[in-house]
């Protein structure tokens, strides 16, 4: 008799602290939903920029990093043409805190007709840019179309010529960037 009362003492203890445990969860408000849907985007779209972008820290300083870009370009035969100073146009434009930024415009030699021609005609041209900025933790970065990864998406003649070009690209940065 005594074992059956603690068996009921028992089943009515686990009954209960599993009623609990299974009460349903409060329903989240419109603005809590619209909150993790702008979350859950802004996540996918960083994790998208990782893939197309290459960011990485200068092992060199600001006007050193963009003169070896351009110098180590120019020994593999690309085109590089002209440096726009950034910081400069926001500045002309009312930014008062405008840090360093120069975009170098440089493309590996027949890099485009490459990439057209493999792509059938249909693949629109490379943005072949390079950033150099400071950023806000007082570190110089370089930022760039991340063209090997971008392969990595891609299939036949076309993911081939864009990792041809991504790998000349990897190449010139290999000593500059970290």
């Amino acid at each position: 008799m005594a074992i059956r009362f603690i068996g009921l003492i028992l089943g009515a203890v686990l009954f209960a602290s599993n009623a609990t445990a299974q009460q349903p969860l409060a329903t989240p408000t419109p603005e809590q939903v619209q909150q993790a849907m702008a979350q859950k985007a802004m996540m996918q779209q960083a994790q998208v920029m990782s893939v197309m972008f290459d960011l990485r820290k200068s092992k060199l300083g600001f006007d050193e990093t963009i003169n070896a870009i351009k110098s180590g370009a120019e020994k593999r035969g690309w085109k590089v043409g002209a440096v726009q100073d950034m910081q400069a146009q926001m500045r002309e434009a009312g930014a008062k805190d405008a840090k360093r930024m120069k975009v170098i415009h440089l493309c590996p030699a027949g890099a485009n007709e490459k990439v057209s021609k493999a792509g059938g005609g249909k693949t629109p041209a490379l943005p072949c840019r390079a950033t150099v900025f400071d950023g806000k933790d007082g570190k110089l970065y370089v930022v760039r179309m991340n063209l090997t990864n971008l392969a990595k998406t891609l299939q036949g003649d076309l993911a081939k010529a864009m990792a041809e070009v991504g790998a000349e690209e990897d190449a010139l940065y290999k000593g500059i960037l970290e």
